[in-house]
């Protein structure tokens, strides 16, 4: 909707501080003659909860004439200062005209809700926190006006409750929605929430003031006036002081203060109230149960106020209140952790949440894996430290309009010593398992080598020699020779299928021959003939595909033809589909629609071995069951970077 601009809304705030004021003297001038108990508690009260909100809004709209926060105030304090005058300036009417009135206007009471709420769903900055609660204000709107008409027309009507309970939930929703925005907000937007959040508990105070009043009184008296004027007048100051100077006090330590000191009165008043009431019918008279009552409250004051403190404190002001209780979170969560890619994100995780900031990243001074998008804006580092060896720093995203106080450096330097015995932990993890792939690497590598040397080298070498043992047996002469000769020739070719034995054993042929893809679709066809079933196997990939090193082949050919062995011996599934793909690393997925494990089997030898080939080589083995039914092994082995091409050229 279209706001004000700048020059209007400086002539129309005053204006309407001025219609508030007039209203309220008005009603004052009109009231002072038929009730002079109350009236200058009346004035205090009307004073008060008008003017205090409408200043304030005025003031707000003076510094930020788009804020709707400011003209919702303004509205509000125009609105008390008309229900709270009703019954003075309505004494100028007519008996038939004021009972008329009194009619039309008995639902009217409800508007004087109607801004605090809007300010609980736009507070701090004058705009919705998401298109969905935008949608249930307006529809919460809708139920102001038919309360007044309905109750205009037919108050006695059940029909009024409809109306009455969307009323309530426009409340609710107000309170749940300021909620999750304290929950999201950082920085200068969470300081002005909070500050928010302490005039709020002005509410429950003004009415706890009021139920005193009353349970001493029997009537509404000078408290119950102080009660609706604190209730009525804390809000709009508290609005001002976010908006105008959040900074004009610690509102964290404010806040944990007044939390903690209300809950505590609270309790003292409470307990004195019971035991004195309880012992003193139990006894007869009330100066003993007096003395048992202060007794109780002395010894419950001190371990109740550690407690209540604990409590505000963790909720306002985080980990920072309680470090070793972000350091035994911190144990407690790497216990789970498994990867080192788990650990350090644990570790940034927890970091973040207790100090409620929005990122934090670990940042090494070595790799140690896939790392996250740098941090932005203003970074706050502590250093990593092991054994007098410098590993990194972990840093923090500090949101825009906050400062890091001295307690939550400490607590991060703190978070700093514990993460770098972690951090130490998992470089030496990764430097084992790069040696564990390098030497499996090697290791294939060379059995490649082998392999080919003794199929290309010895193997026809003796190949020649059987074949110059036939052409020798056939020219040659007399039974002994010709013996020798067939002995020769029955040794060299035992010989002959020993290498190709130990060739095939060191490294699958098909590899060599045909290729990963081909290979694992010769392999699908051999099994397919032992299904006890119609089964079809699709294996998909690039039949060209980059030169891949030998001990991911190996390792992705065995992972296949292993997952394949299990589809047919133990799924009964009917369609099976592999698919190879390469794209900065080697991934294999064999899906199937047959029966899957059931949840908490146990992983047989066969998973196992899949798990180990895919982690000798740094790489990961995933067996899970589709939503759609069957089971899906998912394998992604690493490759190793391009080397990059040197080219000569202008800069």
């Amino acid at each position: 909707m279209n706001r004000p601009p700048a020059a209007a809304a400086r002539i129309a705030a005053p204006a309407i501080v001025a219609l508030v004021a007039a209203v309220d003297v008005v009603a004052y001038l009109y009231l002072r003659g038929s009730d002079t108990d109350h009236a200058a508690l009346f004035l205090a009260l009307l004073l008060c909860a008008t003017l205090t909100a409408s200043v304030v809004g005025a003031l707000i709209v003076r510094r930020q004439p788009r804020n709707a926060v400011g003209w919702l105030l303004l509205v509000h304090g125009l609105l008390v200062a008309v229900a709270l005058g009703y019954d003075g300036y309505a004494e100028a009417l007519s008996p038939a005209a004021r009972a008329d009135w009194d009619r039309i206007t008995s639902g009217a009471w409800v508007f004087v809700y109607l801004c605090p709420a809007l300010i609980g769903y736009l507070f701090p900055d004058g705009r919705f926190l998401s298109a969905r609660w935008r949608r249930f204000v307006y529809v919460c709107l809708a139920c102001y006006p038919l309360l007044v008409a309905i109750a205009a027309v037919s108050p006695d009507s059940p029909a009024v409750f409809v109306p009455l309970a969307g009323v309530a939930a426009s409340l609710f929703g107000a309170v749940l929605c300021a909620r999750a925005r304290l929950k999201r907000a950082e920085g200068a937007e969470r300081e002005q929430l909070l500050w928010f959040v302490w005039a709020a508990l002005g509410i429950p105070a003004g009415i706890a003031i009021c139920w005193v009043d009353y349970a001493l009184t029997g009537e509404a008296g000078p408290l119950t006036f102080a009660g609706v004027t604190l209730a009525g007048s804390v809000i709009p100051l508290g609005i001002g002081a976010a908006v105008l100077r959040r900074g004009l006090f610690d509102i964290e330590l404010v806040l944990s203060r007044t939390l903690t000191y209300g809950a505590l009165t609270a309790m003292v008043v409470a307990v004195y109230a019971g035991v004195v009431q309880g012992l003193g019918r139990l006894l007869g008279g009330e100066g003993a149960a007096g003395l048992i009552a202060v007794g109780v409250v002395a010894a419950a004051i001190q371990p109740v106020h550690s407690a209540v403190r604990r409590r505000a404190e963790r909720w306002v002001y985080g980990d920072r209140a309680d470090p070793l209780a972000a350091l035994r979170r911190l144990a407690e969560r790497l216990e789970g952790s498994l990867s080192p890619a788990e650990v350090l994100g644990t570790v940034t995780g927890t970091v973040a949440e207790a100090l409620r900031v929005r990122r934090a990243a670990v940042e090494l001074r070595r790799d140690a894996g896939p790392s996250a998008a740098p941090l932005t804006g203003e970074v706050v580092r502590a250093p990593l430290t092991y054994q007098g060896e410098p590993l990194g720093d972990l840093a923090v995203e500090v949101p825009p309009g906050r400062q890091l106080t001295a307690a939550d450096r400490r607590l991060l330097a703190d978070l700093a010593r514990q993460a770098a015995a972690v951090v130490n932990a998992v470089h030496l993890t990764l430097d084992l398992q790069r040696s564990r792939a390098r030497l499996v690497t090697a290791r294939e590598e060379e059995r490649r080598r082998l392999r080919r040397d003794l199929h290309d080298g010895l193997g026809p070498s003796l190949a020649a020699i059987v074949l110059k043992l036939d052409a020798v047996a056939t020219t040659a002469t007399g039974a002994q020779a010709g013996a020798l000769l067939r002995e020769l020739r029955t040794e060299t070719r035992a010989a002959i299928a020993e290498i190709r034995r130990l060739v095939d054993d060191l490294r699958p042929p098909a590899l060599d021959e045909v290729g990963l893809v081909a290979a694992i679709r010769q392999q699908a066809q051999r099994l397919t003939r032992l299904a006890s079933g119609p089964l079809v196997i699709t294996v998909e990939g690039p039949e060209q595909q980059p030169p891949l090193p030998a001990a991911a082949e190996v390792a992705a050919y065995r992972i296949a033809a292993e997952a394949l062995t299990n589809v047919v011996r133990h799924s009964g599934a009917s369609r099976c589909t592999v698919v190879v793909a390469v794209d900065g690393a080697l991934e294999l997925r064999i899906a199937d629609n047959g029966a899957s494990a059931a949840a908490g089997t146990r992983p047989g030898v066969g998973w196992e071995s899949m798990r180990e080939r895919a982690a000798e080589l740094s790489g990961s083995c995933t067996i899970a069951r589709r939503p759609e039914g069957g089971t899906l092994v998912r394998a992604v082995l690493p490759l190793p970077a391009p080397r990059p091409v040197r080219t000569t050229g202008d800069a």
